[in-house]
């Protein structure tokens, strides 16, 4: 995967569920994308409203497009966006048909080579983007798509289901793992505790973790779905 994006001819997309989920799952891929110059494209799918536990008040979803705004601008990437802006943890309330639709729209008009979609997770909002990703991809005409893999989430290990059958894909983000941290916190309503897998130390420790299993100092692990050797 390396030598694919420094050959600089990519055209990377990324499908959140969140505004964070992106960089926790592919804070490394976006940095090295970007910075190899391929053409990474940044979908948030809803933001909105909403009371978290380790905040006090409720955190607006116009503060949550705005640390996404400047997560991306520090990563390089200047091609970002927010489908839904008051809909977070509603993605379930939504027709199926519309969200399919949209990333449809998404993927017709980027023509992306590279398609990256988060793991279901226990989040209903991770669900339902994941299997509309799932029907959005369904095989087609005229793809240039070669590789179509799932990013984890720090909490995504909760969930019933596993993907041991999948092909396993880790890139090396030793070389940015602290651009990394420092791109996430930016999501400044988002860092929990230390003791906490959302946190600066809880990222680092999944990526060394992740890093040991594949002969690395820090690296993030990608499930595959579908690869084509062109």
């Amino acid at each position: 995967m390396r030598k694919l994006l420094k050959n600089g001819m990519e055209r990377i997309l990324i499908i959140s569920p969140h505004a964070d989920d992106e960089i926790l799952g592919c804070g490394g891929l976006i940095e090295k994308g970007c910075r190899y110059n391929n053409h990474v494209k940044v979908v948030v799918m809803a933001v909105g409203d909403i009371k978290h536990k380790h905040e006090e008040g409720t955190v607006s979803g116009m503060i949550r497009i705005s640390e996404f705004k400047d997560a991306m601008e520090y990563l390089g990437c200047e091609d970002f966006e927010v489908v839904y802006d008051n809909e977070d943890s509603l993605l379930d309330t939504i027709p199926r048909s519309e969200i399919i639709s949209k990333l449809e729209g998404i993927i017709n008009d980027f023509s992306p080579t590279m398609v990256f979609i988060p793991l279901p997770s226990y989040h209903q909002d991770h669900i339902v983007l994941y299997e509309s990703c799932l029907a959005a991809l369904r095989p087609g005409k005229n793809r240039s798509i070669k590789l179509i893999a799932m990013y984890e989430y720090p909490m995504s290990n909760w969930y019933y289901q596993r993907f041991w059958m999948t092909g396993e894909l880790y890139l090396d983000i030793s070389s940015t793992i602290d651009k990394k941290i420092t791109a996430f916190c930016k999501h400044k309503s988002q860092i929990r505790a230390n003791n906490h897998p959302i946190s600066p130390i809880g990222i680092k420790t999944l990526a060394q973790h992740r890093g040991f299993e594949a002969g690395m100092g820090y690296a993030e692990k990608y499930y595959i779905l579908q690869s084509t050797l062109l």
